[in-house]
């Protein structure tokens, strides 16, 4: 049988990795963006070990998709090296959660360039690419649960993600006469590195101590996996799927719902019962 196809942005570590591993294990054949050295070192590693494991043809690529045009490029190298194209997974974006009064205009550019306008992008061209060739294939946001409801600081990503999860929709209408499905998967909580990496790069010790206790102000007391979204992405792909189209398949173990605290203030911050508030005038 006929091996399918997958493209993914950002497939070379946390969420990206479980991903490409799961996508592998159906018997996927797939290409992957990297964006950094050591990710190019990481994506190599995993190239190695997914074509030593399974059946199964697997490229990755550098890719700086906050670029103009990076992101179509992408997905028709993919499309070319795969010989076909069945399923889009738009994974590549950075999280970073400041508040818009602390972010110079080139970040915030570089944000709605990643985060937001390489999704648009790639789906456009994963649309044509499908829609041309008779493929009745998927693309898959993946979003974040901070696109469903407000957080402090987060005008800029969660907007996005929220942005992302309101575009799928659209998608979804516009490509279904061709078969072809569009949905999200809103991560909450993922653990993607251990807390000695996370040092590593320079997290301060705060935030590490509050990543590591925030598992016990979850419903569920743990935090999310890779594995944990790489699931919902398999399925979505599936033809168990086949009758959902323009969802959002929130993935957070209930980190969403109302009545989940917020981390503790900051030494500048104040508690203010509905959030933790930094006083700048």
């Amino acid at each position: 049988m006929r091996n399918k196809k997958a493209a993914i942005t950002g497939g070379s570590r946390g969420i990206g990795r479980g991903i490409v591993r799961r996508l592998a294990r159906e018997g996927y054949d797939i290409s992957f963006t990297y964006s950094s050295r050591r990710g190019k070192v990481q994506a190599e590693a995993l190239v190695e070990e997914i074509t030593g494991q399974y059946p199964v043809k697997c490229f990755c690529h550098g890719a700086a998709l906050n670029e103009k045009g990076t992101a179509e490029e992408f997905v028709r190298e993919a499309y070319e090296e795969l010989g076909g194209l069945d399923l889009l997974v738009c994974n590549a974006g950075q999280s970073l959660v400041h508040s818009i009064y602390e972010m110079d205009e080139q970040t915030i550019d570089f944000l709605i360039n990643l985060d937001f306008r390489s999704y648009l992008m790639a789906a456009r061209e994963a649309g044509r690419i499908m829609g041309e060739n008779g493929i009745k294939g998927n693309i898959i946001f993946i979003s974040s649960c901070r696109g469903l409801r407000a957080f402090p600081y987060d005008e800029l990503y969660g907007g996005l993600k929220a942005g992302l999860i309101r575009s799928i929709q659209t998608f979804a209408l516009d490509l279904a006469p061709y078969g072809i499905r569009a949905n999200c998967v809103s991560p909450g909580p993922i653990r993607v590195r251990t807390s000695q990496e996370m040092r590593e790069e320079g997290v301060c010790e705060q935030e590490i101590e509050d990543l590591d206790n925030l598992w016990k102000q979850l419903p569920l007391e743990r935090m999310g996996t890779p594995e944990d979204v790489a699931n919902a992405v398999a399925f979505l792909a599936s033809d168990e799927a086949a009758y959902i189209t323009g969802t959002n398949l929130v993935v957070d173990g209930a980190a969403s719902l109302p009545g989940i605290p917020e981390n503790r203030p900051k030494a500048d911050e104040e508690f203010k019962t509905w959030c933790n508030f930094k006083r700048r005038w």
